[in-house]
């Protein structure tokens, strides 16, 4: 029994630091405290070792001798692959979505964005920025394939993406947004699998022209 009960402490502590990476209240390149995470919650050194140490091993964090643990930072080329992985899943999963959510499951994607109009302000900023993330994890929530779903828990394929905040601004992304949604409102999977397909590699392809400025190619 004590097993099962430390293995669920670790698994809460992991659960627990990623998210705080994954919102950005450990902005990138931050030095891991850990005696500040101890105290946070109210645990020993050692799940806190070992969250840390499976965080590295999924390039959430990086190591550097005798210096700790820092938020990692992905390059340019990363982004790009990222993005990509992001176009060939969330795609599959917006399909999935005409096919399997439910009318409410569905409301709630289509209805997602009726709120904002351009231009905005600060605040509406803010509650795009927080409608675009939720909205894209929805999408793969409501497409009921637990191995996406899965690969989203055990990757955070989305939330690295969201290390730079937004890579586009509303005024080309609002737009991209209601197209998917005009999609999924008709249950039409295989116009939302494209237009989220298109509207992800957009994305992507900001990084790879900052690669072509810089003279990089993209190694794969």
């Amino acid at each position: 029994m004590p097993r099962v009960e430390n293995k669920a402490l670790r698994n809460y502590v992991y659960d627990q630091i990623r998210e705080l990476i994954d919102q950005g209240i450990l902005p990138v390149g931050k030095k891991i405290d850990k005696a500040d995470l101890s105290t946070r919650f109210g645990v020993s050194q050692t799940p806190i070792n070992d969250a840390l140490n499976r965080l590295v091993g999924e390039n959430y964090l990086e190591q550097k001798p005798r210096k700790g643990y820092y938020i990692r930072e992905f390059n340019i080329s990363e982004f790009c692959e990222l993005f990509e992985m992001r176009a060939g899943l969330e795609g599959v999963a917006a399909r999935l979505c005409c096919e399997n959510a439910t009318n409410e499951q569905l409301k709630t994607l289509v209805m997602a964005f009726d709120e904002f109009s351009l231009p905005m302000d600060e605040a509406t900023l803010h509650r795009y920025y927080e409608t675009d993330r939720r909205f894209h994890a929805e999408i793969v929530r409501y497409s009921g394939n637990h191995f996406i779903l899965e690969s989203l828990h055990t990757t955070g394929f989305q939330a690295r993406t969201y290390q730079k905040g937004l890579v586009r601004g509303p005024d080309i992304t609002l737009h991209e947004h209601r197209m998917v949604v005009e999609a999924l409102k008709v249950r039409d999977g295989e116009r939302a699998q494209q237009q989220m397909v298109w509207h992800l590699l957009g994305s992507r392809d900001v990084f790879k022209a900052r690669l072509s400025q810089d003279g990089i190619s993209i190694t794969r």
